[in-house]
């Protein structure tokens, strides 16, 4: 294993937090001005700020128990080191791998949906082709391993950022006069906005790859996480903005309302934007999916990936089931395994290990820890309304 703090071997802090920031922002980002406008000014910043501040607790939380456990390489690792112990534990392993693939399958079959959805309005071709394109090459890149990943996800958020400053200019452009956000929407409302962002926010699955990547140099990977979760904290919040101020209507999935208001090239490139993001997170999730089979099941790497992300694409292809009912279903499932399993096993951890390396002062506080609980069964409950 490579040492800890060697800088010269590992991978790019910046690149990393590419990785963190890529696979949350597809999730749920076109969602939220949706859920803004239900909220109210007030409501929004409100949910946004808490949203950032959980998120990244969370995410430090991950990675410190990640940075405990040398032989521990993805997040059931963590589970089965803290939590799955005695016989009963063998039993909640499996059921609990079973789950976790079934959450995994569900997210990869969201982004399959989401893009596709948005590829279909600007080409003459079927959404069965679209699906498939956009699956195969996705898996290519996983199927290069981390470094390639990484690389991926940092030219694709570099230039889903230059696409957002294209479009704010062509938004400022198009204001619409008869804009109207209440300031204020009510609790049920606020809940429903941050459970989207929090799930926008979610990239639980990339921490152990930021690990990974920087040789467990810890003071790279607090980096990485903050800075990735600002990203996404920055486009969320510029891809709500733009919309609200220029769509007649905020539509479920914002770039519909928003290209139809301003046209063009936003309609252009808005798509190109959401189609990367959905991209860049089939890229974490899938490597994720397919790290997680190969540990668990031994099957070899390639094997394992096909049975990690082949059923989510067959998801795609049955009716009934769009991307705002694949978004709610594995908000709530991931909140509920967030705030279950997570937050036990960062108390056990702290009970042994009292030098933590990321959160020093979080040994200290069981406040912290109980309102990061608290807030993941907001973002559950929030994400049935």
């Amino acid at each position: 294993m490579a040492d800890k703090n060697t800088a010269n071997d590992r991978g790019s802090m910046i690149q990393a937090a590419c990785i963190v920031a890529g696979n949350g922002i597809g999730s749920g980002v076109m969602a939220i001005p949706y859920f803004v406008m239900r909220a109210g000014i007030l409501g929004g910043v409100l949910a946004f700020v808490l949203a950032y501040i959980v998120s990244v607790l969370m995410h430090l939380m991950i990675a410190e128990l990640m940075l405990h456990e040398d032989n521990v390489s993805d997040i059931l690792g963590v589970f089965n080191t803290y939590l799955f112990k005695g016989g009963i534990g063998k039993v909640l392993r499996i059921v609990f791998f079973v789950i976790l693939v079934v959450v995994l399958e569900a997210n990869l079959a969201a982004y399959i949906s989401g893009a596709s959805d948005i590829i279909v309005t600007l080409l003459p071709v079927s959404e069965a082709v679209i699906k498939t394109a956009f699956y195969i090459f996705a898996a290519l890149v996983v199927l290069l391993g981390l470094k390639a990943v990484a690389a991926g996800e940092g030219v694709t958020v570099m230039l889903m950022a230059v696409i957002l400053i294209t479009a704010i200019v062509f938004s400022l452009a198009n204001i619409n006069d008869n804009v109207s956000i209440g300031s204020w929407g009510g609790l049920k409302d606020a809940a429903a906005l941050f459970s989207m962002i929090m799930f926008s926010f979610s990239a639980i699955f990339a921490v152990p790859q930021s690990v990974e990547y920087l040789k467990r140099d810890t003071v790279a990977v607090r980096h990485s996480i903050q800075l990735g979760l600002f990203i996404n904290l920055v486009l969320s919040t510029v891809v709500a903005v733009c919309t609200i101020i220029t769509s007649k209507e905020v539509t479920e999935i914002a770039i519909v309302g928003w290209a139809d208001a301003v046209g063009g090239a936003v309609r252009v490139l808005g798509s190109l934007f959401i189609v990367f993001a959905m991209l860049t997170s089939f890229w974490s999730i899938g490597l994720a999916s397919s790290d997680i089979v190969t540990i668990q099941t031994g099957l070899k790497s390639r094997i394992a990936f096909a049975v990690a992300t082949v059923p989510a694409l067959l998801i795609t292809f049955i009716k009934g089931s769009g991307f705002m009912g694949y978004l709610k279903i594995v908000g709530g499932a991931v909140a509920l395994i967030i705030s279950l399993m997570v937050i036990p096993s960062f108390v056990i951890c702290i009970r042994k290990n009292r030098q933590l390396k990321l959160m020093k002062d979080m040994e200290k506080s069981g406040l912290m820890v109980a309102f990061v609980l608290l807030m993941y069964l907001v973002m559950a409950v929030g994400s049935v309304f």
